[in-house]
């Protein structure tokens, strides 16, 4: 279901968006929305990205190559 929301953006935004949708020939709402949905995600990636940066710099020494390797080797990102 969507609802018709109303907000106050910068000018040049707006027009940068419109300019955007037309050229992607697709509504600004529907630009805005994919705007909004990648916004969001991203912020699940980004807590994520920073718990993967905690554990790489907890190690209080110097890290050997052969732990750097191992730690490069894990994928933080994955479930």
């Amino acid at each position: 279901m969507k609802k018709k929301v109303g907000t106050i953006i910068n000018e040049s935004l707006l027009a940068g968006a419109k300019q955007r949708a037309a050229l992607e020939r697709r509504p600004l709402s529907v630009l805005i929305e994919d705007a909004l949905n990648g916004y969001l995600e991203g912020e699940s990636d980004r807590g994520e990205a920073l718990r993967a940066l905690a554990k790489f710099t907890s190690h209080g020494a110097l890290l050997s190559p052969s732990e750097i390797d191992e730690i490069l080797q894990e994928d933080m990102l994955s479930p």
